[in-house]
């Protein structure tokens, strides 16, 4: 692992740990003025933007990690095989993801898809944005356990690519969703 991705992956460790931390106001104090620290010593050189792997690398690639660098978001490894993705979080995600006590919140598991099912299209060459993606919730999403996201291309005309997927806990989909992605550029 490079050290900008082992420092985004501590980051989501003390994101979920600050979710539900119950120290002492002298603790939470002390933690705030390190975390401040870090921030100086990090926001000494910036760059303009979040580091992506470039789209020439991305199509084609059968593994392909999304915004792996960004702390601020779920960190996935996606495989494609056949017109499919899969990614899958064998952890889950935690408490800093939370909604209702306990649940996935219903706009991180819509993050999740439309996350997988642009790379997917993405992956076939096809450089688009979302145009809509609609989300169906079907069971609360929990915290803390393995999750599997799947999607596929169900139709192309023109410039729309339409896809559809689904977040799953075992064998349960929670979460699924209906993509159409338009072609730019």
């Amino acid at each position: 692992m490079n050290a900008r991705r082992d420092l985004a992956e501590a980051v989501r460790e003390l994101a979920s740990a600050v979710a539900v931390t119950d120290v002492d106001d002298p603790d939470l104090a002390q933690a705030a003025a390190s975390a401040r620290e870090l921030t100086k010593l990090l926001r000494e050189r910036q760059l303009e933007d979040v580091p992506r792997t470039p789209y020439d690398e991305a199509v084609g690639a059968t593994h392909y990690g999304w915004h792996l660098d960004n702390p601020a978001l779920p960190g996935l490894t996606m495989v494609f095989e056949d017109g499919r993705a899969t990614a899958t979080i064998p952890d889950g995600l935690g408490k800093a993801y939370a909604g209702p006590p306990g649940k996935l919140h219903g706009g991180v598991g819509a993050l999740l898809l439309d996350v997988l099912l642009s790379s997917l299209v993405q992956h076939h060459g096809v450089r688009a944005v979302t145009a809509s993606l609609t989300v169906d919730y079907r069971a609360a999403t929990p915290l803390d356990v393995p999750l599997r996201i799947t999607g596929e291309i169900v139709g192309r005309s023109g410039r729309k690519v339409e896809t559809v997927g689904a977040l799953w806990c075992g064998e349960v989909a929670t979460v699924e969703a209906r993509g159409l992605f338009v072609q730019v550029g």
